[in-house]
């Protein structure tokens, strides 16, 4: 009885109906002095892994939640028939440049042989022609003597006429045809010497190599063929110059093609530490094409919380500012940054996120604010992305004693405060 009274006593319905508003206002506070969302979901920004290569997916790949305690590349596709049409091509010109290098290197070989050839021809010429012009000139000069032994008998018998023609044993007639045949052997002794004089010309430029006889150029016929030989080795060891760097070239070309060859064989795929697989658009073992989506690789590290909110809001949301987000289900709050805002009127978003975002409904906006980084990911495989959460931003225009200054002026308390001092200070 004395409990039942204690119970329906009159200060102890007064405490519970004290404690009932108190609990009411507790309740009501975080609505008075924050911006409360309609709607909040954790989300976050993904990559989109395709096939650069066509071929078979690993059966090492990664599935659906996986997530790497550090930054590990793993094998992601093996190529079951690579295109080595462009190697092949390669190595065709490479064995082609490389024959047309041995086939000038003999050519050259032939024309250096050749060379040698007519450099002894030429030579042997030379000696030829110098020996036959020497002997000429002896063969001239014995005729010189000849006919100067024949002017110096002319002149005897001349003498002799003359005298005969005075003592008038012979007639003048006899006398001038000595003459005329003196004359005739002097005249043969001067084409004698100019004989000798050109043929020791001849033989002075045979010598130096330059042949003056008629019918015959300047040089031999082997000499001229020295100097085709001459010009054709240039061009050969030019084309050559040529043949080997492209070999050199070619060789090179090669080689990156077989290193491209090897790393097109697979394709590593690199997964970062903060990413989670979200999603797979493929199993292990099966075959796939070139820019085949593969999976997709959800950022654990910038994730935020899309909230909506009244668009009377939006010029007291500011970005760079402060919001308390605490995820349903947990009691911890966290301080979250605004880093987007976006109206209902604004275009559709064109990022690839791993929940699905919807359009802001008429007279709504939405804001993105950014989880810290250090945000925990073990409540789940997919670090807590979709999840619904609570956020709070709080009212700039709100305080608690500028609240109760209003209230208290517009009940007339504060009126009365304000005359009574002012009396006091009188």
């Amino acid at each position: 009885m004395d409990i039942q009274k204690y119970i329906r006593s009159r200060g102890m319905r007064l405490a519970l109906a004290a404690m009932l508003i108190i609990a009411a206002a507790w309740a009501f506070v975080p609505y008075l002095s924050n911006r409360v969302s309609a709607s909040a979901f954790v989300n976050s920004e993904i990559i989109r892994v395709t096939a650069p290569i066509s071929g078979k997916l690993s059966d090492s790949m990664p599935r659906a939640g996986d997530a790497a305690k550090q930054t590990k590349s793993v094998t992601l596709i093996q190529a079951t028939s690579p295109d080595n049409r462009h190697l092949f091509d390669l190595q065709k010109q490479h064995a082609v440049a490389k024959e047309n290098a041995a086939l000038i290197e003999r050519q050259l070989r032939e024309v250096g042989n050749l060379d040698t050839e007519f450099a002894k021809r030429t030579e042997d010429f030379q000696r030829g022609i110098v020996e036959r012009l020497s002997l000429e000139i002896a063969e001239s000069e014995s005729e010189k003597k000849g006919c100067l032994a024949e002017v110096k008998q002319r002149q005897e018998i001349g003498t002799r006429m003359e005298a005969l023609v005075k003592l008038g044993l012979t007639s003048e007639i006899r006398s001038a045809e000595s003459l005329a045949t003196k004359e005739v052997a002097l005249t043969k002794c001067g084409v004698a010497d100019a004989r000798i004089a050109r043929l020791r010309a001849e033989l002075e430029s045979a010598r130096r190599g330059v042949f003056l006889r008629d019918g015959t150029n300047d040089v031999p016929y082997s000499q001229q063929q020295r100097d085709r030989m001459f010009l054709r080795r240039q061009e050969l060891e030019l084309q050559q110059l040529q043949e080997v760097s492209r070999t050199t070239q070619l060789a090179t070309e090669i080689e990156t093609e077989k290193a491209r060859q090897v790393k097109l064989g697979s394709y590593n795929l690199t997964l970062p530490a903060t990413h989670v697989v979200w999603s797979t658009a493929a199993s292990p073992g099966s075959a796939v094409t070139e820019g085949q989506t593969i999976l997709d690789l959800a950022d654990c590290e910038r994730k935020f919380v899309a909230v909506e909110l009244p668009e009377r809001d939006f010029e007291k949301v500011k970005v760079g500012s402060n919001a308390d987000v605490r995820l349903v289900g947990s009691r911890e709050w966290q301080v979250g940054r605004v880093q987007n805002i976006r109206g209902s009127a604004t275009n559709a978003d064109h990022r690839l996120f791993a929940a699905q975002v919807r359009m802001p409904t008429p007279g709504t906006i939405t804001v993105e604010v950014a989880l810290p980084a250090d945000e925990q990911r073990s409540n789940g495989s997919f670090c807590n992305i979709g999840r619904l959460a609570e956020v709070r931003f709080p009212r700039n225009d709100f305080a608690m004693p500028s609240v109760l200054t209003r209230f208290f002026d517009w009940i007339g308390i504060g009126r009365v405060t304000v005359a009574s001092r002012d009396q006091g200070s009188e």
